[in-house]
């Protein structure tokens, strides 16, 4: 088997600015240790911002509104279900030493990785729209600008990513961690003031209940936590660490790296639960007050502010502004990164770092600055449409994550997944899949007869597709015989077989 490319300095194809300062990890096989593990926190942090980010933090809010404390469970559910598949990405980028994006163009027919390109830069246009929106009211709120001026004023100030990216991966992780804590402070302190229901908070957050009418509030939950572009960074992230690969200690190595990397995603996810868990149980008990008192309200991220201001006083809404604006601005650099390692993974820009930052900037952030200028009147509505794209990109995203890590031309034997791996992956992807169906389809009204026709129409092509994703051979499997190679000519193209022999491997 081909070795795959080793995590050192020249790990990627491209240089890559993020990681120009690897962090060294020796490989001693001792025992676990929290200086070790120090060396491998980072990754899993700037991951949990895109939990934390605008249209999550207006989720928050909606859930607070509609179902109070109820779904304090779910929310929990969806970030453990979060860690696991985000540690899966992690896996994938430690044993191979390449990321998401690199891995589909390589194992998939340039047609068919330019589908999975543009799908995915489409998901990260979507939330970078979200972000742009809400770090534009949060400067709206601290200095009563337009909200298309604090829209402008983000994409200038963004552009400081530049420079704290040349300062290498701790100084930017560190950077990262300093502006989700920022938030952390600013809704726990308004937790504290507030004083929420205690009991109600700890029985929503373990007793499994959904009311009435929130089943497709709760399908959003899952919906909103896990991210589509958050797959792709997370495993181009964890090559800013650099391992012992020589071959005494490679598998050693790597196993240490997959342990630790798996306790700073739990850790840093958790710490996003609990973010979002304090925006849901302040504003469920602001909500609760204004209710009592009689006064009208509206749940969403822009009026958050002024529900915040009536109950707790004028200055709870700039505490509540200040935390929006760390991380709408975090979640807008991280969200630039995923598209600056989409890009490069899938078409392998020979370009330097700064024109590439430049380009993937354009693609993502400049189209999510248009669209949120000419929109604002309606941000719900649009909030909505973007959870949809999100919810159909994740479904293809996800297929080949679970799928490159069954075979051992990607990962090697030593970490192929077994057969309990494989029946666990196949589950959470046929549960995901059909989550996100089910979102899609539900936001949907279906008042006539030619809508509903256009939908079932819809969802076929959607299944069609699908399951053409799940059973295209990857590239590193075309020289063996398979079912389809017994198929009609017309079925062997489809699956690019037309004019292949058993024996040749396509370069």
């Amino acid at each position: 088997m081909a070795r795959e490319p080793t995590l050192d300095d020249a790990s990627t194809v491209v240089e890559d600015p993020f990681q120009q300062h690897h962090v060294k990890i020796e490989y001693d096989g001792s025992r676990f240790s929290l200086k070790k593990l120090w060396g491998f926190v980072g990754p899993g942090l700037l991951v949990s911002q895109a939990l934390l980010d605008p249209g999550n933090i207006e989720s928050d809010i909606s859930q607070a509104d509609t179902s109070g404390y109820q779904l304090l469970w779910l929310l929990l559910a969806a970030h453990i279900i979060c860690i696991f598949v985000q540690s899966l990405a992690a896996r994938l980028g430690v044993i191979t030493g390449r990321h998401l994006a690199q891995h589909i163009r390589a194992q998939y027919p340039l047609p068919f990785a330019t589908v999975f390109w543009l799908l995915s830069e489409l998901a990260i246009i979507g939330a970078d729209i979200q972000e742009v929106i809400g770090t534009a009211t949060a400067l709206h709120i601290l200095t009563t600008i337009p909200m298309w001026a604090g829209v402008i004023i983000t994409a200038v100030d963004s552009f400081l990513f530049l420079y704290v990216q040349r300062l290498g991966v701790r100084v930017t992780e560190l950077v990262f961690g300093l502006m989700i804590t920022t938030l952390a402070v600013c809704f726990w302190v308004e937790m504290v003031l507030i004083k929420p229901d205690a009991k109600e908070m700890f029985k929503g957050m373990f007793v499994p209940r959904i009311p009435r009418g929130s089943i497709v509030q709760a399908v959003g939950i899952i919906g909103c936590v896990l991210m589509p572009h958050n797959l792709y960074l997370h495993s181009a992230l964890v090559g800013s660490r650099k391992l012992d690969r020589r071959e005494e200690t490679r598998e050693g190595a790597i196993r240490q790296a997959m342990h630790y990397f798996r306790i700073e995603t739990s850790a840093s996810l958790i710490y996003a639960y609990l973010i979002n868990m304090a925006v849901v149980v302040v504003f469920c008990k602001a909500f609760e007050m204004m209710r009592a008192e009689g006064v009208a309200y509206v749940a969403s991220l822009a009026e958050g502010a002024n529900v915040l201001s009536h109950v707790l006083g004028n200055g709870s809404k700039y505490v509540y502004a200040i935390g929006l604006l760390a991380i709408g601005q975090s979640t807008t650099m991280t969200g630039t990164l995923s598209g600056q390692y989409v890009t490069e993974g899938f078409w392998n820009m020979p370009v330097k770092p700064w024109q590439r930052v430049l380009i993937t900037r354009a693609i993502s952030l400049v189209p999510a600055l248009i669209v949120a200028v000419t929109a604002t009147a309606h941000i719900d509505l649009l909030s909505e449409i973007i959870n949809v794209i999100q919810a159909v990109v994740l479904s293809f995203t996800i297929i080949p994550l679970l799928k490159l890590q069954a075979y051992e031309e990607v990962v090697g034997p030593e970490f192929v997944f077994g057969r309990i791996a494989k029946a666990m992956a196949a589950f959470l992807m046929a549960a995901i899949i059909t989550l996100n169906a089910y979102m899609v389809v539900s936001v949907i009204p279906l008042d006539s007869a030619g809508v509903y026709v256009a939908m079932v129409a819809v969802v076929a092509t959607y299944v069609l597709v699908l399951s053409y994703t799940v059973m295209f051979p990857l590239r590193c499997v075309w020289s063996r015989r398979m079912l389809v190679d017994r198929a009609p000519a017309c079925v062997r193209w489809l699956f690019g077989r037309a004019a292949l022999s058993v024996s040749t491997v396509p370069s």
